[in-house]
């Protein structure tokens, strides 16, 4: 039984022409992303954002290890962030951290999926998809600019507003509701705030 083993991974270090899984990866703290190519990008080579730590090695035992991929040669570069200032419009400027970017060329070629069509995206509600990054987006502004939220004072006299006090005082006037502060149908001073 031994020497099968022996066997199999003399005939699997044939097989490779190079050395492989030198350097073990158990549960890796670090996250690899793989990017969609570029339009005239040949099928053979594969971007990936990695950490800044990573080197050409590290990329490869992780896709023959991780993915039982092959990879013949790898380049690697880092593109630096340009400036930016903390609350995008306003404050400190500093530069944001570098991203390191490694280019595989792999042994065989990986075609991404096509995107889908418009029946597949109308199953996955891409409609409400688009409508909750628009919605969070607008919410992230009025966040980061403070000129866009309005102080508690300045709050705007909308026509529901106006609406809820008319039946508010229709109630009063027939004395179905009470709040216990109203008095004859007539606002107390402790609601004089609240007037419209």
């Amino acid at each position: 039984m031994a020497t099968s083993v022996v066997a199999a991974t003399e005939a699997a270090a044939k097989r490779l022409p190079h050395r492989f899984g030198n350097k073990q990866i158990f549960l890796p703290n670090h996250i690899v992303t793989f990017i969609r190519p570029k339009p005239r990008q040949p099928p053979n080579l594969a971007t990936f954002v990695v950490p800044l730590q990573f080197n050409k090695l590290d990329l490869r035992d992780y896709l023959y290890h991780a993915y039982d991929v092959e990879v013949t040669s790898v380049r690697s570069f880092i593109n630096q962030a340009a400036p930016a200032q903390k609350h995008r419009h306003f404050g400190k400027s500093y530069r944001p951290r570098s991203q390191k970017m490694m280019i595989a060329e792999l042994v065989k070629p990986f075609v991404w999926p096509t995107v889908p069509d418009e029946k597949d995206r109308e199953a996955f509600d891409h409609e409400m998809f688009a409508r909750l990054t628009a919605e969070r987006e607008d919410q992230m502004d009025k966040q980061v600019d403070p000129s866009v939220i309005p102080l508690r004072t300045q709050t705007p006299v909308t026509t529901a507003r106006k609406d809820l006090k008319a039946q508010a005082a229709e109630f009063l006037k027939r004395g179905e509701w009470t709040n216990g502060k109203a008095e004859d149908g007539k606002w107390t001073e402790v609601d004089k705030d609240f007037d419209v």
